[in-house]
């Protein structure tokens, strides 16, 4: 046998070396496993084995790899008996043990279970973590008695403990590719509900529990509330609460350190005022404080049921609570980036407002003055025609028939030019209302594509002389979006698209999946989410160059309608979303609006 570099060299060592070469190099575990195991087959000689791994969500064994003839699914499956109490199975008593066991006569072995006719004698090996609880266990089988010696055992011992360090290696990179994507999630969340929940999805997937829940701290009332959580208790977010210093999350709180506890049950501290999990098959326990730089804002905690085999430890280890640790501190971050994001959003709107404030009040006041006037002149002439002055008549008699009629198509004048300013103000009213409310939005799993349609048959004019196109992808992605808040920006862009076309014209409506360089090109949004582009695109003249700019700032506008908050209160919406939009049309070909909105992973 030759060493991987040629030249010649003890053969367990030869085979050791390809193994730990393949700890390093292979792709994933699933090619390691098979490695170790054909390389052991071959190192003692046997002719049929497998390699078995906990599922730590169940606390069984499962079949990851096998090598020689005759395995199928019933095999698998058999090879693997377990019975709860008992630790019938050479395999399932390895991996009970957490030590080797060797037979020269399996039918005299108490712990055997037959699978294979041929088969007469079996090593088994345990794979082992780094706290000695059992992971694994590489198995391997013989025709002939008495196969397997000591130093077999060693060579199998030493390719387990080579397995178990890729286990690791690859526990590593999830975890390192779940703090990636972790952190994709933070910056790109919209609030910290989504936020949230978006981590304690990603936390699952590493730490494995039946229960994570989030609870944020209301400082004012020294009360922890329930924010989020993955498992049953998910039906009582907004009302699960624990005050500060109660139970196992509010000391917490209130101390700011960490618990991890076996049972959490024995512990003194626990209160159980909220069953995640039935007592009865409540096993492990951790928590850990959400701290920003002004001290604990909430506590991220984990949960896992018992093991229903007694041989598997199935409690949280160091390195878990570090993890848990890592995500939270997180978490921290992110919400204090959102709430910082949100006073300089409310500080943006409040200037905003407060301008607006000041023009809106001189443009109410001015209509108001013109209502007070024809009021005045109408309370003039009716005072007038009750004393019977103005009339040819002397003041005696009903004046001309002539006369009335005028008088009367006058104060329907007046009474119309009121009507007007009051229905005037109530638009003002109205666009006040949604710039305000913009970026208030409720979300909710919505089909893109039917807003536009429903969109269209509410809001197009039925006899416009502008001819609508519609160009819309079949099966887009569902997107979480407010429906109401959307449905007003399509129609904003409608209506505009339609006034500017008088004479007649064209409008386009598309939706597509859209390329996130041209997401982030055009609106400078995030390259690494998915988005939906819609356009609005008309033949109308189009939108001056040096306009571009100004079109999405309040009040300004080209139209002798309205106050200028229309394409304002567009922007403000989409961009709640997360989302961006952009006017991207030519002057004198007509204005071209793309929207994109991002789809929810």
């Amino acid at each position: 046998m030759e060493c991987l570099d040629g030249h010649p060299c003890i053969p367990e060592l030869c085979i050791i070396g390809k193994v730990s070469q393949a700890a390093t190099s292979a792709p994933d575990l699933q090619q390691l496993l098979q490695t170790t195991l054909d390389e052991g087959l071959e190192a003692v000689g046997g002719n049929r084995g497998f390699i078995a791994l906990v599922d730590v969500d169940r606390g069984e064994l499962v079949v990851q790899c096998t090598a020689g003839s005759g395995w199928d699914t019933e095999k698998t499956t058999k090879r693997l008996l377990l019975h709860t109490g008992e630790q019938k199975g050479i395999t399932t008593f390895v991996a009970a043990t957490g030590k080797p066991h060797r037979t020269g006569d399996v039918h005299n072995d108490p712990y055997y279970i037959p699978t294979f006719d041929d088969v007469q004698s079996e090593i088994a090996v345990p794979i082992l973590d780094k706290l000695g609880r059992a992971r694994g266990v590489l198995n391997v089988e013989s025709p002939d008695r008495d196969a397997f010696e000591e130093r077999h055992e060693a060579i199998l011992m030493a390719l387990a403990n080579i397995a178990s360090l890729g286990i690791a290696v690859n526990r590593h990179r999830n975890r390192e590719r779940a703090f990636v994507e972790i952190g994709t999630e933070l910056v790109s969340s919209i609030d910290i509900p989504t936020l949230i929940s978006k981590v304690i999805k990603v936390a699952g997937d590493v730490l494995r529990f039946e229960d994570c829940s989030v609870f944020m701290l209301d400082r004012d009332r020294h009360t922890l509330t329930l924010e989020a959580s993955r498992g049953p208790l998910k039906q009582e977010v907004g009302d699960a609460t624990y005050r500060m210093g109660e139970g196992l999350t509010g000391w917490i709180a209130e101390h700011g350190l960490p618990i991890r506890v076996t049972d959490p049950r024995a512990d003194p501290r626990w209160r159980g005022l909220h069953e995640e999990i039935p007592p009865e098959e409540m096993g492990a326990y951790l928590g850990v404080p959400i701290e920003s730089r002004n001290g604990v804002i909430g506590v991220l905690r984990v949960l896992r049921k018992k093991s229903k085999f007694p041989w598997f430890q199935n409690e949280f280890t160091e390195d878990d609570q570090s993890v848990l640790i890592s995500i939270a501190s997180q978490v921290a971050a992110a919400i204090q980036n959102l709430r910082l994001m949100d006073r300089v959003v409310n500080a943006e709107r409040m200037a905003a407002w407060g301008e607006m404030s000041a023009r809106s009040a001189h443009m109410m006041g001015n209509r108001l003055f013109a209502i007070k006037g024809d009021l005045n002149e109408l309370n003039y002439q009716l005072s007038q025609t009750a004393s019977g002055g103005g009339s040819d008549s002397g003041g005696h008699g009903d004046p001309p028939l002539q006369d009335a009629d005028a008088e009367r198509e006058r104060h329907l004048e007046l009474v119309q030019s009121v009507q007007k300013g009051v229905f005037r103000l109530e638009e003002m009213l109205t666009e006040f209302r949604d710039f305000v409310m913009a970026t208030q939005i409720s979300l909710s799993e919505q089909d893109v594509n039917l807003l536009v349609k429903e969109s269209i048959d509410e809001f197009f004019p039925k006899r416009s002389s502008v001819r609508l196109e519609v160009g819309l992808t079949p099966d887009l992605p569902i997107i979480q979006a407010d429906s109401t808040k959307l449905k007003r920006c399509f129609a904003e862009l409608i209506e505009n698209a339609v006034s500017f076309q008088t004479d007649g014209g064209l409008l386009r409506l598309s939706t597509v999946p859209a390329a996130s360089k041209e997401a982030r090109d055009l609106c400078g949004l995030s390259s690494k989410k998915k988005y939906i582009r819609l356009e609005f695109a008309d033949a109308g003249p189009g939108i001056p160059e040096d306009d571009k700019q100004k079109i999405f700032t309040p009040f300004f506008t080209s139209r002798a309608k309205g106050m200028g908050l229309g394409l304002s209160i567009v922007k403000g919406i989409i961009e709640a979303h997360r989302g961006g939009i952009c006017e991207i049309g030519s002057e004198g070909t007509g204005a071209r609006f793309v929207i994109f909105l991002p789809v929810e992973r």
